[in-house]
């Protein structure tokens, strides 16, 4: 776990925080944990202006307008989200992220036009895009925080490996271009002579469930180093959980993905017994009872597991992110996060996806004003800190250079 770049001020004397040789001296931690609730001001109406031209102007331009909406947009919600009053902020060029889709639209292009060409171009395509991958989500992850900033105080990346980056970002990459390659090679002809097509799915089999078993530990360890390596000032943030945190969010979520399958075979069967008999017709009645019942069971299935997760990975993230002198505390509460996902699918629907911005702005202002930030030392001495010590411009110059962003 990586830990502060600070230490713990002593309570019995001025508190310091060091950066480099320079000590910064400021007064002693607040007796008591100090809370700002972050604020979302956002409205649909506002939002909705945005997209609809965001979304011409794409169409028109064939997507080469897409980075340019995507500046927008993210100006948008930065602008209106505030801590203590005041907005944060996104300084990113829309020609810099064109640069960054260029490269990704690329490694797609080659990685589709070899695996048309042969099972074996595909895999090799996969694999070098998988080892390049870590290096490009360093570089978007840099760029990202790098044009964020809050009271004019940019975030930045704090110094990472590439050992780091490949150890939170190869592995998970690897074991899902196997299973992809593998089914590659089952359209096909098989790699080795004599290999069965029963052995063959058997491996496919084996490679996913290794992917589906692993994917909760990398999204934490994917989720450790972003955390870990976030920065303001001289504060670099700390991510304090353990993987099987993780796993316990999983596993609640795989719960209620099965115990809404077992409630949706137990009500088919009751409007339809013997439904699942093999060669037995349904009938008019019988489709008229199931087509219903499988369109709410599809919804359902889509919307309460998935916001489950989405709930609970932004607790667990952002309630274990932060260091001795700043923490978050996120409290979104699941049901009534799972009933707005449900409002906004039906009112999608109903209005053929025109009420998308407006349900994209409320789950925004349910995820935002859930999050608060504390502190143990007055926030604007922490910020007089932060801005004294922020003596990084150089080196951001030079990174801005160089990184892209991927919309990772």
């Amino acid at each position: 776990m990586a830990t502060s770049s600070t230490s713990l001020p002593p309570r019995d004397g001025p508190a310091r925080m060091h950066l480099g040789n320079s000590p910064l001296s400021y007064p002693l931690p607040l007796a008591a944990n100090e809370a700002y609730p972050v604020e979302f001001s956002g409205s649909g109406s506002e939002y909705f202006r945005i997209w609809i031209v965001n979304l011409l102007l794409i169409l028109v331009t064939l997507g080469i307008y897409l980075p340019w909406a995507k500046v927008r947009r993210l100006k948008y919600f930065y602008g209106n989200t505030r801590i203590d009053g005041d907005a944060l902020d996104f300084h990113g060029e829309a020609q810099k992220m064109l640069r960054g889709s260029l490269v990704a639209g690329v490694f797609f292009a080659v990685y589709s036009t070899a695996a048309a060409f042969s099972p074996w171009a595909g895999l090799v395509a996969g694999l070098a895009f998988v080892a390049i991958w870590p290096v490009l989500y360093r570089a978007s992850l840099k760029f990202r925080l790098h044009n964020t900033s809050w009271r004019g105080i940019r975030l930045h990346l704090a110094p990472s490996s590439l050992r780091e980056v490949y150890w939170a970002v190869l592995p998970p990459n690897l074991l899902l271009i196997v299973p992809l390659a593998l089914m590659g090679f089952q359209d096909g002809e098989m790699p080795l002579q004599g290999t069965s097509e029963t052995l063959w799915t058997g491996m496919l089999v084996v490679f996913g469930g290794l992917f589906l078993l692993s994917l909760p530990y990398f999204l934490w360890r994917i989720n450790r180093f972003r955390a870990a390596h976030s920065a303001w000032g001289p504060m670099r943030m700390e991510f304090r959980s353990d993987s099987k945190d993780m796993y316990i969010v999983a596993f609640k979520t795989l719960f209620m993905a099965l115990l809404l399958l077992a409630l949706f075979v137990a009500a088919a069967l009751i409007l339809v017994p013997g439904i699942f008999v093999a060669g037995k017709s349904l009938g008019w009645a019988g489709a008229l009872a199931i087509i219903p019942l499988f369109i709410i069971f599809i919804v359902c299935m889509n919307i309460l597991p998935r916001s489950y997760l989405g709930a609970h990975t932004q607790n667990l993230v952002w309630s274990r992110t932060g260091n001795r002198y700043m923490r978050f505390k996120s409290q979104l509460d699941s049901l009534p996060y799972m009933l707005l996902q449900l409002k906004n699918y039906v009112l999608i629907g109903i209005t053929l996806g025109l009420y998308w911005p407006f349900a994209v702005v409320a789950s925004t202002r349910m995820q935002i004003e859930a999050i608060s930030l504390r502190t143990r030392i007055d926030l604007n001495t922490l910020t007089d800190t932060a801005r004294r010590a922020d003596t990084d411009a150089v080196g951001d110059m030079a990174a801005d250079m160089f990184d892209m962003e991927l919309g990772i």
